[in-house]
């Protein structure tokens, strides 16, 4: 029998604000491009089974949240999709976080969640098929939020 002790959410530290840098990806079959040094940091991510079918990586646009518990920061991308970001609460390790995604057109949620990730982890969210300068390829948003204040 194995016991494992965790800290409880009531000894942990409340975190009030995070900082959160999201960038929208294009993945494309087309080019040979690879992954720009702009983003290194998602190497490993776009290294993996699900990206090896992409020869080329352009970061459209970065954005920088500063999200505060229980208030939602909303932003529109120039992709046309908004994106809205929460506190909502935290243990020793890990952030608490509500995270909605609309449509390009902002007829439909593609994602509306509650999550919680390691402090300054990645959540990668598919934003379906996009065209940039001529580009076609699958638009990602890259979310990354770490304690701050």
């Amino acid at each position: 029998m194995a016991v494992v002790a965790a800290p409880s959410a009531a000894q942990a530290k409340e975190v009030e604000q995070a900082k959160c840098f999201v960038h929208s990806v294009l993945a494309s079959k087309e080019g040979e491009g690879g992954v720009p040094k702009e983003l290194a940091f998602l190497q490993a991510q776009l290294s993996q089974d699900e990206f090896a079918i992409y020869k080329t990586f352009l970061l459209i646009e970065q954005k920088t949240f500063d999200i505060r518990r229980g208030k939602v920061t909303e932003t529109k991308f120039s992709s046309g999709n908004r994106m809205g970001l929460s506190l909502l609460g935290n243990d020793d390790k890990r952030l608490k976080l509500h995270a909605s995604l609309s449509s390009r057109d902002g007829s439909k949620d593609l994602l509306n969640t509650d999550y919680s990730i390691e402090d300054g982890g990645l959540l990668m969210i598919q934003a379906g098929s996009f065209v940039h300068k001529g580009t076609e390829g699958k638009l990602f948003f890259a979310i990354q939020c770490a304690r701050s204040g």
